[in-house]
């Protein structure tokens, strides 16, 4: 379960805030730096733990805390050493920031998987679509010429039948069988 690597990621999290902030804070504070370094690696470790057991699966736990941690501590740096930011403040603003960071970047992500995902589904469901209708439309054509060959052959048949009929010797046809034919080549 996700609860049993809580713990260990907390106690993590908190010693490697702890270091950090002490180095960061311990060269222009001096002994001070451990009164502002100890409660906030406290609340930042447990603050991070928690999101990110909040945001991401078990599997990615670990990874999501280390990248949350690196973007605190490149902003921390950022606030505290190249804008000389007041210590508590840089904390902080380096915490919001990260943190922010961190979950726009998971949720931007996580968003991207699910459009590819539903892109692919999408595009094989209409490729599924295409084959449907090529089948259909081969079965249609198929049909079609059988229907053609049956009627060119009964024609055959037909024109064979009467062919045969005109061949047949006359064996002196009857005065009404050639009304009939006169009435058939009249009209």
């Amino acid at each position: 379960m996700v609860w049993q690597d809580v713990p260990v990621l907390v106690m993590v999290s908190m010693l490697a805030y702890f270091c950090f902030l002490e180095q960061l804070l311990v060269t222009n504070l001096g002994p001070r730096a451990l009164a502002i370094s100890l409660p906030f690696s406290c609340v930042l470790g447990l603050l991070s733990s928690m999101i990110a057991s909040t945001m991401v699966s078990k599997s990615y736990i670990w990874a999501y805390a280390s990248f949350q941690f690196a973007i605190v501590i490149l902003f921390a740096h950022i606030f505290y050493t190249i804008l000389n930011v007041n210590p508590i403040l840089s904390v902080l603003l380096s915490s919001f920031t990260g943190f922010g960071i961190a979950i726009s970047t998971n949720s931007l992500l996580v968003e991207y998987l699910r459009w590819r995902a539903s892109r692919r589904l999408r595009s094989s469901h209409q490729q599924n679509n295409r084959g449907v209708q090529q089948s259909q439309h081969h079965h249609h054509h198929q049909w079609q010429q059988q229907q053609q060959q049956q009627q060119q052959q009964q024609q055959q048949q037909q024109h064979h039948q009467l062919q045969d009929l005109i061949q047949e010797p006359n064996n002196g046809p009857t005065d009404s069988s050639r009304q009939q034919e006169n009435r058939i080549e009249n009209t």
